[in-house]
């Protein structure tokens, strides 16, 4: 249902002055039969984004030389999935924070399985895996960030008392709309 919707260019970043680019990695394993999506809990010791629920994912190095080698490194350094580029189908529409200056480029990854979670690193509070499409039925519309930053379509999402907002947030919501018939069933 999702792959006609993706991308599927590479992505080099340019250099900008006004915004860092990084990558995140949604990985959607099907382990149960049904889809489950894997998000983290970043720790208090991150600079950015400390204590939201996220993607796998971070910040762009020249090393890296495009994006999808960002999310590919970034998930295997935060949770020690080592992924494939064949298991990659495409990225989301990009996504900017409303709290930094971060353009996001989302990578959707299918597992038939969940791989064995090896390790985390000091980014990563706690590992959630998420069911999906109860995920996606949990949308609300994120009220107090919708005055504070005078957008009225921000949405949040909730499993298992965490919040999720954000940019993170809008990434879902861009999974919701390929996954609505499952949603309003």
């Amino acid at each position: 249902m999702i792959y006609p919707f993706l991308h599927r260019k590479v992505i080099f970043p340019i250099r900008s002055k006004r915004f860092k680019f990084a990558a995140v990695m949604i990985p959607i394993h099907f382990t149960n039969g049904n889809p489950n999506v894997i998000l983290i809990k970043r720790t208090k010791l991150v600079k950015n984004h400390a204590g939201e629920i996220s993607f796998p994912g971070g910040i762009f190095m020249d090393k890296d030389v495009e994006m999808l080698v960002t999310a590919l490194r970034e998930i295997s350094e935060e949770i020690g999935i080592k992924l494939k580029r064949e298991q990659i189908i495409g990225y989301l529409d990009t996504e900017r924070t409303l709290t930094s200056s971060y353009i996001i480029y989302p990578y959707v990854a299918l597992m038939d399985s969940l791989p064995k979670i090896i390790n985390t690193n000091y980014e990563v509070e706690k590992i959630l895996d998420v069911p999906l499409i109860p995920l996606l039925k949990s949308r609300e519309s994120d009220l107090n960030r919708q005055r504070q930053y005078s957008d009225p379509h921000l949405p949040k999402f909730t499993y298992k008392n965490e919040v999720i907002w954000g940019a993170t947030a809008r990434i879902l919501d861009q999974l919701a709309n390929f996954f609505s018939s499952e949603i309003t069933n």
